[in-house]
């Protein structure tokens, strides 16, 4: 005898899915947190790397203005935050607008050239930069940032 379709009971196909959902809320957690610290990651080393470009620009340009290294010995690294000279203060100023970078993690040097400066001389100002990253990603700890940037100075040392 044929059941009416009414009447045919169903079965369970599968068994219980206790615990189901926590585990795959856990994977999709994972990936989701990645993805976020992963880019608040990236754009503080965006930000960084942008700040310390600027401020090696402004100070080389301070240089080749004043035609010196403005008051650093020759070829020698100085804490940023504590550099003697105006070279050293437009450096600062560039960081000082930055929320990504600061000061107290970067380093400047100033080279010539020629030593003393003269007139058309090569000045490099380089600025290296390490700082901690914000937000805990696997495998990436710190930014380190080495940017260089060299003008040609417009007049003779005026220290």
């Amino acid at each position: 005898m044929i059941k009416p379709a009414s009447i045919v009971t169903h079965r369970r196909i599968r068994g219980p899915r206790h615990g189901q959902a926590i585990i795959e809320m856990a994977i999709v957690l994972t990936i989701l947190l990645t993805i976020i610290f992963g880019g608040v990651a990236a754009i503080q080393a965006i930000g960084a790397h942008y700040t310390v470009n600027q401020a090696a620009r402004a100070a080389a340009h301070q240089a080749a203005l004043r035609g010196s290294t403005g008051g650093m010995a020759y070829d020698r690294d100085y804490p940023l935050a504590t550099a003697p000279g105006p070279v050293a203060d437009a450096a600062r100023t560039a960081f000082s607008g930055s929320v990504f970078a600061s000061p107290q993690g970067a380093t400047i040097r100033a080279r010539c050239a020629t030593n003393p400066c003269r007139r058309y001389s090569d000045i490099t100002v380089t600025i290296q930069y390490q700082a901690e990253v914000w937000t805990p990603v696997p495998g990436l700890t710190d930014i380190r940032v080495n940017r260089s940037a060299t003008r040609a100075a417009e007049q003779d040392t005026q220290e």
